[in-house]
């Protein structure tokens, strides 16, 4: 990649044409001249609602006044015969405090009293007050003498009115005061911080350009500078893209090569062939599965670490057994080759140290896989050493050795000795990498020492801190032994069941199936076991909910152990914190299956568990299957027939289940007698293809649904709970199918 440096020019500032320069002043200006005439008129509205307030403060004022000079004009005036000229001045001085009452009835002083909390009320008896008043008082023409006592009265009544008027008047006036103040002293504080909020933003533009300014002087030395840098990337692209096609190529003949025995053997174990044939095939796709596994889990944990996801569990650990199991697990494979494969531990090491045990063992592993794999002849030895601060751990060999050359890209990914090395002994070339970027995030190293034909040494040192010992009761082989045992298999895909149902069944337990998280919940309403092997990702809810609501619901889910089964993540902590007892990554295996069994259930436990009425003398070999009618169809239609005909009644059943689940599905008002009568016929049906097949069990389940269904009175409620105990009977003669079967093909071996 080559560019043309001519043409590569500094960048310039923007420059605006001036039209559009005139328009953004002239929006400013409109802007400035908007807020100025906003400020006028709210300026002109403040005066205009202030003038209302001290007009409606002076006539409340003048009303009370003229209240109490009538009242001291009555209480001066002659109690005898009252003069004309007296009484027509005492009826004007009324007529005039009633004009004032009008006025502060009516227009805008009578919209502002209004809004005055308690002022609108007080008018109101004011002008009560008012009314008997204006009968009383008359002129001399129409009345001779006025009631001088009565009057005096009222008007004392009307003073008291037009004094707490005028006070909850001026109490108003007040307040709009104080609050005025408060928020002219609020627009103060905010005017000013707008005005240092401008010098700041004024500061900062001249900062910017000043900025800009020096960005442009340097900005062509930087876009040389690029134009260097990319024609290196370029180059480096290039190498990367090489790279990625290598690291394809071999992964491709990586996963090809396990892949294609397993197929091939596979297709080898369809043909007929000799027990010692099928041995060796089988043994082979174990071999070849393995070999696929561990190149998947080396992909797998090196993208976690580099995506930052790699957790550590530090717990006491103790060392000779770690490191003797990784001895034993490779020292078949050194003895096949004539190599002696020994271990040494320095008395000084201390016996118990706070470690990952899982990560130390991987790198263990990593280590002496790669000893194994490149020495032919001699010796390798693991030794274990430690300092004050440090634990060291060395494994040497007598292999062929590595170059000082080579040495230098050994722990980068996907890279191996040499093209040859790659091509004669295979590998992802992923595994020292994961061993360096462990030990770095135990805060570690990780080294090599080497030289071409004289073997290697590879080192981890790690800190070393002490810890104390943890005792830990681990059940041996003898206990395993896990007949009797009822188990709850949570898992929604067809060959994950076929594979752990097979496997759980060869360690002697009893397997009842759910392919969703409802159906667990249903079959554990009413079918209590000892165990339940949960899988996390399910079709209609996760794993961890169904936990959740099995422990919800108390009794003995609130106690039995649920092990999650998962093809792996870091789902440990959001397992046990849903309320799991434990975790178990795919593939299973029959070893990992029995150490979780015998962890967290003793086959002598488990016998001793005392299950509800409803399960006990129930169990999968009773009460279940009629024996002479298997046998029967056995003689008469053979093995094969027999097999193709059990494998029919069962998609039959579970056609049966579905069905009737959908007519139960239908919401209480809708659920009609048409309804009930196809349920009714379903199990009918089910009842006679049960008995057919001898399934005396789940034909007695399917008649009491059909006869449910048939009598009147019995609600949806009843034949949701009667299909529950059918689903669970159905899973249970399945798992009574298969056994009885293996029975047979054992019996016949």
């Amino acid at each position: 990649m080559f560019f043309n440096r001519a043409k590569v020019r500094s960048p310039r500032l923007l420059r605006y044409p001036r039209r559009l320069k005139l328009v953004a002043i002239i929006t400013v200006l409109l802007f400035a001249s908007a807020l100025v005439v906003a400020a006028l008129a709210s300026w002109r509205q403040d005066n205009l609602t202030q003038s209302l307030r001290e007009d409606t403060s002076w006539v409340a004022y003048k009303l009370d006044r003229d209240a109490v000079q009538l009242l001291n004009h009555l209480l001066s005036a002659s109690r005898a015969e009252m003069p004309p000229v007296v009484q027509n001045e005492l009826n004007m001085r009324f007529e005039l405090l009633y004009s004032r009452l009008m006025l502060l009835q009516e227009g805008e002083v009578n919209s502002l009293i209004t809004d005055i909390e308690g002022a609108r009320q007080l008018l109101t008896q004011i002008g009560q007050q008012m009314e008997p008043l204006d009968l009383l008082f008359a002129p001399h023409e129409v009345l001779d003498q006025l009631p001088i006592v009565l009057i005096e009265a009222e008007l004392e009544a009307l003073t008291q009115l037009t004094e707490r008027f005028v006070i909850t008047i001026n109490g108003y006036l007040a307040e709009s005061a104080t609050e005025e103040r408060r928020v002219l002293s609020a627009l103060y504080k905010l005017l000013m911080t707008l005005l240092v909020g401008m010098s700041l933003a004024v500061l900062l533009v001249i900062a910017f350009l000043i900025r800009e300014m020096r960005e442009s002087a340097t900005a062509r030395r930087r876009q040389e500078q690029l134009s260097q840098q990319l024609e290196v990337t370029a180059e480096q692209a290039q190498a990367a893209n090489h790279a990625k096609s290598d690291f394809l190529a071999m992964v491709s003949h990586e996963i090809r090569t396990p892949l294609n025995g397993v197929i091939g053997m596979s297709e080898l174990l369809s043909e007929p062939a000799s027990s010692a044939q099928v041995e060796d095939y089988a043994r082979t796709i174990h071999e070849s599965a393995n070999q696929l596994l561990a190149m998947i889990n080396e992909i797998l944990d090196f993208s976690k670490i580099e995506a930052g996801h790699l957790t550590l569990e530090a717990s006491p650990t103790e060392l000779r057994p770690l490191v003797d199991s990784v001895v034993a697990l490779f020292e078949p494979r050194s003895r096949a080759k004539g190599v002696a494969l020994s271990m040494h531990i320095d008395p000084l090491v201390p016996r118990w140290v706070m470690a990952d045990a899982g990560r130390l063992r991987q790198i263990l592993l990593n280590l002496v896989a790669n000893a194994t794999k490149f020495t032919d002849h001699g010796a390798i030895t693991v030794r274990v050493s430690s300092t004050v601060e440090h634990l060291l751990l060395e494994v040497s060999d007598t292999g062929c050795g590595i170059s000082e050359e080579q040495q230098t890209a050994l722990f980068e990914p996907f890279q191996q000795a040499g093209a040859s090395v790659a091509r004669r002994y295979g590998g992802t070339g992923l595994g020292l990498a994961i061993c360096k970027r462990l030990s770095e995030a135990m805060n570690g190293q990780l080294g090599v020492q080497s030289r071409l034909g004289q073997g290697s040494t590879f080192w981890c040192k790690l800190p070393l801190i002490k810890a104390m010992p943890v005792e830990a009761v681990l059940p041996n082989e003898q206990t395993r032994n896990f007949a009797g045992t009822s188990l709850l298999l949570v898992e929604d895909n067809a060959i994950n069941r076929k594979v752990a149902t097979g496997l759980l069944s060869r360690l002697g337990c009893e397997v009842v199936c759910a392919e969703n998280g409802q159906d667990a919940l249903d079959m554990a309403a009413s079918l209590p076991v000892h165990l339940i092997f949960m899988d996390i990702q399910l079709p209609d809810m996760d794993g961890l909910m169904v936990t959740r609501h099995l422990r919800e619901q108390g009794g003995w889910l609130a106690d039995v152990p649920i092990i999650a089964m998962t093809a792996g993540g870091n789902d440990r902590q959001r397992c046990l914190a849903a309320g799991m007892n434990d975790y178990i990554t795919k593939p299973l295996s029959l070893l990992a299956l029995g150490d979780v069994l015998a962890l967290h259930l003793s086959p002598s436990l488990a016998r001793k568990t005392t299950l509800p009425t409803q399960v006990q003398g129930d169990t999968f070999e009773h009460n279940v299957l009629n024996a002479d009618t298997l046998t029967m169809l056995q003689e008469s239609l053979g093995d094969e027939h027999l097999i193709n005909l059990v494998a029919l009644y069962h998609q039959q059943i579970s056609d049966y289940v579905s069905q009737l689940s959908a007519y139960l599905a239908t919401p209480e008002a809708s659920f009609s007698e048409q309804a009930r009568q196809q349920i009714a016929r379903l199990a009918h049906q089910l009842r006679g293809e049960s008995l057919s097949m001898g399934a005396e069990a789940l034909a007695e389940k399917a008649k009491s649904l059909e006869v449910l269904a048939r009598e009147e009175g019995n609600t949806k409620s009843q034949l949701d709970e009667s299909l529950g105990v059918v689903r669970h009977t159905a899973a249970r003669t399945h798992s009574a199918l298969k056994r009885w079967r293996q029975k047979q093909s054992s019996t016949k071996g």
